[in-house]
């Protein structure tokens, strides 16, 4: 009961904290114009190249469709990676971080309670952008199982959640966490099979891929939509599922580890 309470508290006074610097306004402008600017621009890209390759309309229709639904999913890293990764980075500029770790409170239940609510707001992003997409880009849902479709990008937020407290665990020794918040938000985009397929890498970069929850969480819900069953995506999902779960435990190893290195080498207060 003491664990879940941290869960619950921690979940509720991040996000509270976010807030204080983040006003409404702001938070509505992020939702509605980087997700869409965005796809936009990854559309009109692919669909620029597939004219110039003489595709036919059918052909060009589908690169759209792909690449909308790529986009869509990604923006779920907008927040579940780049804003779980900021958490610690925004307590070490504040000044809070030592006194978050002086507290006698597992860890765990507190960063992974921070990061709650991020997941959620990541689900309302692809829920937006699936919106831009089907009325914008003409993505067809007609055919989606979407209970199939939900779980993926449930599954997604969470698993994704985890790989940012992975990466978070850097904070703790590094001076500015937002240089790997940007580098790795736009590592997804080019393993993750937003924009291509993953077999149009080179050969050697293709298993690096695997290594990320979002590429089988795009995959479960292309296949989601395209009609098959939850039961159909399940190896996906599975697949992503242990790849989130393993990210979520080296991630709290990552957390322990540079907590005792940052504690000795004084990197806890270094702005």
């Amino acid at each position: 009961m003491s664990n879940l309470r941290i869960f619950f508290s921690s979940a509720i006074f991040s996000f509270r904290a976010q807030f204080s610097w983040l006003n409404p306004p702001m938070w509505l402008t992020l939702k509605f114009v980087l997700g869409l600017s965005q796809m936009a621009f990854f559309v009109f890209v692919g669909q620029y190249i597939a004219q110039g390759q003489g595709q036919d309309p059918s052909k060009i229709v589908e690169t759209i469709r792909y690449i909308a639904i790529g986009n869509a999913l990604q923006t779920v890293a907008w927040n579940t990676v780049f804003s779980v990764i900021n958490i610690t980075g925004h307590d070490k500029w504040d000044g809070t971080l030592p006194l978050l770790l002086a507290t006698p409170a597992s860890r765990l239940p507190i960063f992974i309670g921070r990061a709650m609510l991020h997941v959620l707001d990541g689900m309302l992003s692809v829920a937006i952008n699936f919106v831009f997409a089907i009325f914008l880009f003409g993505v067809n849902l007609g055919n989606a199982d979407l209970l199939a479709l939900t779980i993926a990008v449930i599954l997604t937020a969470f698993t994704m959640a985890g790989f940012g407290l992975l990466i978070g665990g850097f904070s703790f020794y590094f001076r500015d966490p937002m240089v790997l918040a940007n580098i790795f938000t736009f590592i997804l985009l080019i393993f993750c099979g937003v924009n291509f397929a993953v077999d149009q890498l080179p050969g050697p970069l293709q298993p690096v891929s695997w290594a990320f929850p979002l590429t089988y969480g795009i995959n479960a819900a292309r296949e989601a939509i395209d009609g098959k069953s939850l039961i159909a995506i399940s190896p996906w999902l599975g697949l992503e599922l242990i790849v989130g779960l393993v990210s979520i435990l080296i991630g709290y190893i990552f957390f322990r580890s540079f907590e005792r290195v940052a504690r000795k080498t004084g990197r806890l207060e270094a702005v």
